[in-house]
């Protein structure tokens, strides 16, 4: 029943139709009310926080050296099929950029390069 529950819910959240979404969580309540399992709210909630915890970790992440650096690199790794909606800026990437999602990662920044040469040259 909560799973049945989490679904609609997060089916409706998925439209990004924030009216809509609304107006299925106050039906959801009010369903929950009449028909006395107003106590299951808690638990509904604990699974649309997991999911969402899910979702996010199997998102797409890229991440840009700078802010000029981003609008290449969504495109870049969407050429290498990662696609996503955003890039962040990671300052500690030095220069590039870097892309995971779909089980694999993508680095085309100069810290891999230079940790690369690092470990090359001290032989570790």
């Amino acid at each position: 029943m909560i799973d049945e529950y989490t679904r609609l819910l997060e089916s409706v959240a998925e439209h990004d139709d924030a009216a809509a979404a609304d107006a299925a969580v106050t039906k959801l309540i009010q369903h929950l009310v009449s028909t006395g399992r107003v106590k299951i709210l808690p638990q509904i909630v604990r699974e649309l926080r997991k999911v969402a915890a899910r979702r996010k970790a199997f998102e797409t992440v890229v991440e840009a050296a700078s802010e000029h650096e981003a609008a290449a690199a969504l495109r870049a790794a969407a050429d290498e099929g990662l696609h996503a909606r955003r890039a962040r800026v990671n300052h500690g990437l030095i220069a590039g950029w870097r892309a995971r999602g779909n089980g694999k990662l993508v680095d085309r920044s100069a810290k891999r390069a230079l940790v690369d040469i690092y470990q090359r040259v001290t032989g570790s």
